[in-house]
Parts: C-alpha cells; structure tokens; sequence
C-alpha cells in the first residue's frame, strides 16, 4: 500500500474533500487528516489548507 507521504498536496486536500463529502469510513478520514497535520509545518502547505478550509 503506498504511503500517504508519496501523495501530491493538491491530491491530499482533493481525496479529504471527497471523503469527508462522501462520509467515507471515519479511520481513512482520520488517517488523511492526520497526514494533513503532518504536513501543516509546510508554509505553502498551510497557507492552501487554509484557504480550502475556509479558517
């Protein structure tokens, strides 16, 4: 199973839109999310994720 490190940030935030639209299993919500924080120390990153998420 590949990693969720090895997806692009676009393609994280677009399957976490998804999932979360879809009420896709609350684990695998979970585990993008946690990879999401993960990914929060990124400047870039940041400044998108909260743009999407509207905060």
């Amino acid at each position: 199973m590949a990693s969720l490190r090895s997806l692009k940030d676009d393609w994280l935030l677009d399957c976490y839109a998804d999932a979360v639209r879809l009420q896709l299993d609350p684990t695998f919500i979970r585990l993008l999310r946690n990879e999401i924080h993960r990914r929060l120390d990124d400047p870039v990153f940041r400044r998108t994720w909260f743009v999407l998420s509207g905060r």
